[in-house]
């Protein structure tokens, strides 16, 4: 989507490659090789009448609700191949009114792949990717959004998103580049808080490009004074 620092603005610092990487942090494990991240799901066993942790995973402590993307997943440790496994694919729900299909088996394949992209990204905000980050940036929606919005019935998915940006708008009136304030290139703004120009008008674009598509002018009024 750009870094909206052309126009003579200032120019992006940009950093090596493996810079991130390095540092660590959530998005950037330091346990992880051969290019690979890799997901975990923790489980946390109660200790038992000895003090030990190697309780019954039949008791284990563990988050009743999470969700990872992944190409291939892989279950360790077991003595025995697991059962009753499923993954299951869901997004957050609205219509899908547009659709693809031609006698070119590539074009549909392509098609096919990016409908799965999207869908993996629509879990109640549109993220920037499912498996790491899973973040609303501005950059993602103002360059999909066109197409999603003639894929899908996007008007209620959308108006949530724009308030969620609206929600976190600074006193001076910025906007950062996601959708809650990431300390995310704000040198590139135009205040404090202000992320740097393309994705930080993800708001301000989206209102326009939701009235243009559904002619919601309630929204248009809600959103105005922003």
């Amino acid at each position: 989507a750009g870094m909206g620092l052309h126009d003579s603005g200032p120019q992006h610092k940009s950093r090596e490659a493996g810079w991130a990487e390095s540092k660590g942090g959530p998005c950037y494990p330091k346990d992880h090789d051969a290019g690979s991240l890799l997901q975990r799901d923790v489980y946390i066993l109660p200790a038992n009448e000895e003090g030990s942790n190697q309780g019954s995973f039949s008791d284990a402590r563990q988050s009743h609700f999470t969700t990872h993307s992944f190409r291939f997943a892989e279950i360790c440790c077991t003595t025995e191949p697991p059962t009753g496994i499923t993954a299951l694919a869901y997004r957050t729900a609205f219509a899908e009114w547009g659709n693809f299909a031609s006698s070119n088996v590539r074009l549909n394949g392509g098609y096919e792949l990016i409908k799965n992209a999207m869908n993996s990204n629509m879990l109640s905000v549109q993220s920037d990717c499912p498996h790491r980050e899973k973040i609303q940036y501005g950059g993602d929606i103002i360059a999909d959004s066109p197409a999603a919005m003639h894929w899908y019935d996007l008007s209620a998915f959308y108006r949530k998103a724009i308030f969620d940006w609206v929600d976190q708008q600074w006193d001076n009136g910025a906007y950062a580049g996601t959708s809650y304030w990431l300390n995310l290139n704000d040198y590139a703004g135009i205040g404090q808080g202000a992320g740097e120009t393309v994705w930080a008008t993800a708001p301000l674009v989206m209102t326009a490009r939701h009235m243009w598509h559904y002619g919601d002018l309630k929204l248009l009024n809600e959103t105005m004074r922003h």
